[in-house]
């Protein structure tokens, strides 16, 4: 997880929440708004969103794709807040939840509540990555909401924030050869993988290669 920095919420959703009567009912302008605020990555695994996921049969070879390719999560569940339901602060944006063979993010979360958030700095202080790509917080109440509410470790996510690490570092490697990681090096690379593209998008995975950089960058002082 990164941390996600909440922008001014639309317009058209301002005036869809302060409608009389309305109930929670997304727009397009509210799902553009938060994958351009999130970098078009999910909110909890990192994933590039909007994407769809394979749903597998009992046969193991037939699938079904998921009918969305994106879900609107609510850090504070709206089935238990009522109050929260509109509220675009409690609102991020999440992939369709069932990479590989289990589910995963909002699609497993359901309407649990989780007592940490990624709009949150000192949460996201807790946070580290393994060298298998698993990623932990250093308080036992937020690690077994990430393993047992949001399911963040299964093997594929595992794997594929493993090989965005190696494969950056790799790179990083070539590009620096000789010459030392001196702090304005490193400053780079985490600008670089911090920053969004000229499509607005932050690299699927970026946190555990940032995770390396600001600890590696530690090491030097």
């Amino acid at each position: 997880m990164i941390l996600i920095k909440k922008n001014k919420e639309p317009k058209a959703w301002t005036e869809y929440r302060q409608t009389p009567g309305v109930d929670y009912q997304p727009n397009s302008e509210l799902v553009d708004a938060l994958l351009k605020e999130q970098g078009y990555i999910c909110a909890y695994c990192m994933r590039r969103i909007p994407c769809k996921d394979k749903l597998y049969k009992s046969n193991g070879r037939d699938y079904v794709e998921t009918k969305e390719d994106h879900r609107i999560e609510h850090i504070l569940c709206r089935e238990k807040h009522d109050d929260k339901k509109l509220d675009y602060k409690n609102m991020v944006i999440c992939c369709p939840g069932h990479i590989g063979d289990e589910d995963h993010c909002d699609r497993l979360k359901g309407d649990n509540d989780i007592s940490f958030s990624p709009l949150d700095p000192t949460f996201i202080g807790t946070l580290s990555y393994k060298n298998d790509g698993e990623i932990l917080s250093a308080k036992p109440e937020f690690n077994e909401e990430i393993n047992e509410v949001l399911n963040l470790n299964t093997p594929l996510l595992k794997i594929n924030r493993k090989t965005f690490h190696s494969t950056v570092i790799n790179m990083i490697k070539q590009q620096q050869g000789e010459k030392p990681w001196t702090e304005s090096v490193i400053n780079k690379y985490i600008q670089k993988y911090s920053s969004k593209d000229k499509d607005g998008k932050l690299p699927p995975y970026c946190g555990i290669i940032l995770y390396y950089l600001k600890k590696k960058l530690v090491s030097l002082s």
